[in-house]
């Protein structure tokens, strides 16, 4: 008997089939490239993104130094006058040669120093000197005594009142500082300081309290820094 070949199913096409297949394939790799395609977006907009040169910070302007001892050259004293003495030193007891400003105190005198000012007599009469656009922010200066112990306090300004034609416009100090024997440098700071009106750059002062006994300092390179 011979044997009879297997029906396909009623409505089957083995060809429309595969080709039902193949688009399915098809569709779905254009799926996975388009998600691929979704999920890179982001970096690509990252990267779009980039940040441009920066720019670098601009150096701060410099400021010249003005030398007190130099610009100033006028020097007075203040107080018991005839207890103070101010003398110019020779290269070897200066901190910056040629030369240093010696104080000789005596004790009996009991308060005085020494001012430099920007003009001779000034007590209020001629105006101050204008610094404020200089860009000053500190007056450094160096000083030591003769046997080390001395003590003296050093200033700015302060001169003048409301009854003067003219003051200073600022009034700054280091304090009383004890001073060693050996040459250091100390700080005045006036960045906050209204410097429109200086008529005493610098000044030295010491008292009898803080010194029963006779005293010497020296002073050097007071200077307005930036």
């Amino acid at each position: 008997m011979a044997r009879r070949s297997p029906k396909s199913a009623p409505g089957f096409d083995p060809c429309r089939a595969t080709s039902s297949i193949r688009v399915s394939l098809v569709a779905a790799f254009a799926f996975g490239l388009l998600h691929c395609e979704q999920t890179r977006a982001p970096e690509q907009s990252a990267q779009a993104l980039s940040v441009g040169p920066v720019e670098k910070a601009k150096p701060a302007p410099v400021v010249a130094a003005l030398d007190v001892g130099r610009a100033y050259p006028i020097v007075e004293s203040v107080g018991a006058n005839r207890r103070f003495h101010l003398d110019k030193t020779n290269a070897t007891d200066a901190h910056s040669p040629p030369e240093a400003w010696k104080i000789t105190f005596e004790s009996r005198g009991g308060f005085g120093g020494f001012c430099w000012k920007n003009r001779a007599g000034n007590e209020g009469e001629a105006a101050g000197d204008n610094l404020s656009s200089a860009g000053y922010r500190r007056i450094s200066f160096w000083a030591r005594g003769e046997k080390g112990g001395e003590v003296a306090e050093f200033r700015a300004g302060g001169l003048g009142n409301v009854k003067t034609r003219h003051r200073d416009s600022f009034d700054v100090s280091a304090g009383k500082i004890k001073l060693g024997a050996s040459w250091k440098e100390y700080t005045i700071f006036v960045q906050d300081a209204d410097l429109s009106s200086v008529m005493t750059p610098f000044c030295v002062l010491m008292y009898r309290e803080d010194n029963p006994q006779d005293a010497v300092v020296y002073v050097d390179d007071m200077e307005y820094r930036g």
